[in-house]
């Protein structure tokens, strides 16, 4: 059986055939001809129905973290204040990245095992730090949680502070997502994870105050927000569009459409009740606290005990199933299983538990 058999990384997954198709066409010069621009923005729009936003969206060429640098070059200047909310390696992260820029960074560092919580304590750094911009993750894909934006929003919109950015590349399309209601200014996506298209396009909802911020900034790079916000008006693109991969992500938000958007939700949170299942069944637990918001699109569990890493991976490749390590300190004690886009499937889910429960027994057979 080859490896590939039962692919279920958190990322990118398996393209369906239809989305594919969508990029074998010919196309024109999407900087000359008007059937580009339509395309880019429907497409837009098919993706703001989906991102819960009435607001502006905004399509890179580039994987998913080229949103991330572009929502924090574009709105940021050095020695501005960050407030980084992070239950894992990506939420830390994203406060480095800022860092990086100049900016003054405090963090709220939870376990990595662990969702947001304590709003009060966050309420009371908002109130004394007066940031500039709070950043949060949706889905900390290496700890398989889900952080509540609508709190964090709601203590955002009470204490005026300008900028929300959520990064929800590894839940967009696959959970509810709400950047209006929640008060989200900047909301970072890619093609990759729960759309099930190539890893080549950055998303960006955008929010009329991040929109002003980015006019006052005039960052320029390949990065910049603010060139793209008078693509419909010039009728061109800051630089040369990737028609073939607007085309995907058009297929892509058709096929969620085409289910229906509950339907995809409910797939999805089927999926992850279904992994905790057969995991539960091999004896093998989830790396994420009780306590916590348990992702429906990935889910983190713990490598079983008397087995490191390598020899649990190749085991597994073995028998056909691909699964992900995990980053940071969870790195050599997690595997993953993301069950996102075309992945979020039952039957898959099903036989990926076989095959674990199966080389575990191999692996680590009972004591008589």
């Amino acid at each position: 059986m080859p490896y590939t058999a039962l692919p279920m990384v958190p990322g990118p997954v398996s393209v369906p055939d239809d989305i594919l198709t969508a990029m074998t066409r010919d196309y024109g010069s999407g900087q000359i001809e008007t059937d580009f621009l339509k395309l880019y923005h429907t497409t837009g729009r098919n993706l703001a129905k989906i991102m819960g936003t009435q607001h502006d969206v905004v399509l890179m060429t580039g994987e998913g973290m080229l949103a991330l640098w572009s929502g924090l070059k574009s709105c940021l200047r050095p020695g501005q204040r960050v407030l980084s909310l992070a239950t894992g390696v990506f939420g830390d992260g994203i406060g480095h990245m800022a860092a990086s820029m100049g900016c003054e960074v405090r963090w709220i560092s939870y376990g990595f095992d662990e969702s947001i919580h304590d709003f009060d304590r966050i309420a009371d750094v908002v109130r004394d730090f007066k940031p500039h911009m709070i950043t949060a993750v949706h889905c900390e894909t290496p700890s398989g949680t889900f952080n509540p934006i609508a709190e964090i929003g709601a203590i955002k919109r009470h204490y005026q502070v300008p900028l929300l950015y959520v990064d929800a590349v590894a839940s967009l399309g696959g959970a509810p997502v709400e950047m209006d209601a929640w008060h989200v200014d900047l909301l970072l996506g890619g093609s990759q994870k729960c759309l099930s298209a190539p890893p080549s396009m950055s998303i960006l909802g955008v929010s009329p105050a991040a929109w002003e911020i980015a006019r006052r900034i005039q960052y320029q790079g390949y990065d910049a927000l603010s060139p793209w916000q008078s693509v419909q008006a010039d009728g061109r693109c800051p630089y040369t569009p990737y028609w073939h991969g607007v085309a995907a992500l058009h297929a892509a938000t058709e096929r969620i459409f085409a289910e229906g958007l509950g339907a995809v939700f409910s797939r999805h949170e089927q999926a992850a009740a279904a992994c905790h299942k057969g995991l539960a069944d091999a004896g093998i637990a989830l790396w994420n606290t009780p306590e916590s918001l348990s992702a429906s699109t990935v889910t983190a569990a713990r490598i079983p005990e008397g087995l490191d890493w390598p020899t649990w991976r190749e085991a597994l490749r073995q028998q056909g199933l691909v699964v992900a390590g995990s980053f940071g300190p969870m790195a050599g004690k997690v595997f993953r299983l993301g069950h996102m886009g075309t992945q979020a499937d039952l039957q898959l889910i099903q036989q990926a538990c076989h095959v674990i429960n199966y080389t575990k027994k191999q692996l680590l057979p009972a004591k008589s």
